[in-house]
């Protein structure tokens, strides 16, 4: 049950036009039972979205399929399988999940992708423009220089996980960033 084979995925809500695509690493297995993206109640996520400005009322992980809509937010993983935890994912499963993440953000061209952890713009990155772990150790938080396509831009934030609750306030801090950076909440659409 641990491995999450027999969950179903969280769908991916990613199209044109979209203000900002959220992208975690995989789904948690509270995820996938409950249908909903960052559904494990110890997960920030919806805590720091709320907190940030990117988002004109109060939402939570029920809210995820309405935002497209609303406020121009996405949400996707870089590999699809449910699981415990991250590492039980193998190398196959990241490199195909990096490559089909890469082509449907470069379908979609959002303004923004998010992604939610070092570990996913590490394997990211190498798949999408060769870059090596040397040439990542020294890259922060927050904006990086490369983008997908002529107009998707890329953020790094720390990992919303309660296992990453040390990186908790510069993850909002980046997230109020992102939030000026596009000129506020749904009602800026930033196109």
């Amino acid at each position: 049950m641990s491995r999450g084979e027999d969950l179903p995925t969280l769908p991916h809500y990613l199209g044109p036009g979209l203000r900002i695509v959220f992208v975690g690493y995989n789904p948690g297995l509270d995820s996938a039972r409950l249908g909903h993206y960052y559904a494990r109640p110890g997960n920030a996520f919806w805590r720091h979205l709320n907190a940030s400005g990117l988002v004109d009322r109060t939402v939570g992980p029920a809210d995820d399929g309405l935002l497209m809509d609303e406020a121009g937010i996405g949400f996707t993983d870089l590999c699809p399988r449910p699981s415990l935890r991250a590492s039980e994912l193998t190398p196959e499963e990241l490199l195909a999940g990096a490559r089909r993440l890469h082509e449907e953000l470069l379908a979609a061209q959002p303004h923004v992708a998010v992604l939610g952890g070092r570990q996913i713009f590490n394997v990211f990155a190498a798949v999408s423009w060769g870059l090596t772990g040397r040439e990542l150790r020294s890259r922060t938080f927050g904006p990086q220089p490369e983008r997908i396509g002529a107009r998707t831009r890329l953020w790094v934030v720390p990992n919303s996980s309660g296992l990453a609750s040390g990186l908790h306030a510069t993850r909002l801090e980046l997230l109020l960033r992102l939030a000026a950076d596009l000129g506020g909440g749904a009602d800026q659409n930033g196109s």
